[in-house]
């Protein structure tokens, strides 16, 4: 079971740099009423979302990376051309959102995650959001995301930024990327694991019995939380998994 898993951790991974976390929680409010309430020119670039429907959230993640802006491969550079280079600087967030939230609602608070972000830093050249309803994903998921994923950047991919877009930060061939889970949206209480099932599928997934086999580490899941058989640990971990992914 966790090598099936593993084949979709392998498919994002965070990078490591200046790390930080929060906990930055977001209450809708009534004076939130459309972005055009906000003075467009105050902002680097401008982002369209519903503020209506931006739902609360709390930022349980925050990665800031830095590195030069490359136009040519590394190689080609000398060593004062590098250190002219200006910064290219991507922000990685982690958010954890309501269980219920619509996928209109989760496409709007990314949305106005992204404009609150470059509204504090001009700077910023690229920015991801993974978004989940479990913060404990953040930390067994490996980076994937189990409700949704927004990318911000020119044309909408990864590594185009140029030493001219973070010089000047041109944001005129910038485009989301977005990806939203098809259960968002259509999630039911009764679908939701309970405690004890998400306390048994985490403790399956510990890294701790990475290095052993499933007939050597089983047993003892089983006897901590008192499961009489296989077949009952099995589908209480397929329950979980498919309610993650």
């Amino acid at each position: 079971m966790k090598k099936i898993l593993g084949i979709l951790f392998a498919l994002c991974i965070f990078g490591c740099n200046e790390t930080k976390k929060a906990n930055t929680e977001l209450e809708t409010s009534p004076k939130l009423k459309t972005q055009e309430n906000v003075n467009q020119d105050e902002l680097p670039y401008k982002i369209d979302f519903d503020s209506t429907k931006v739902a609360k959230f709390t930022i349980e993640h925050s990665e800031l990376v830095k590195s030069k802006a490359l136009d040519k491969i590394l190689s080609d550079y000398t060593t004062q051309e590098l250190k002219e280079l200006p910064e290219f600087k991507r922000l990685t967030l982690g958010i954890v959102v309501p269980f219920d939230i619509s996928k209109e609602s989760l496409l709007n608070t990314m949305k106005y995650i992204t404009s609150e972000k470059i509204k504090e830093n001009k700077d910023i050249d690229e920015i991801m959001i993974f978004a989940y309803d479990d913060k404990k994903d953040l930390t067994n998921s490996g980076g994937i995301y189990t409700f949704g994923k927004l990318f911000w950047g020119p044309n909408g991919k990864t590594g185009n930024v140029t030493s001219k877009i973070a010089k000047n930060n041109n944001r005129d061939s910038y485009k989301f990327d977005i990806d939203i889970k098809d259960k968002v949206g259509n999630i039911k209480k009764t679908d939701l694991p309970t405690k004890r099932e998400l306390d048994i599928y985490n403790e399956m997934m510990n890294e701790k019995y990475i290095d052993l086999q499933e007939e050597e580490y089983h047993p003892l899941i089983m006897k901590k939380f008192n499961i009489k058989t296989k077949k009952e640990l099995d589908a209480i971990w397929l329950k979980v998994a498919a309610y993650k992914y």
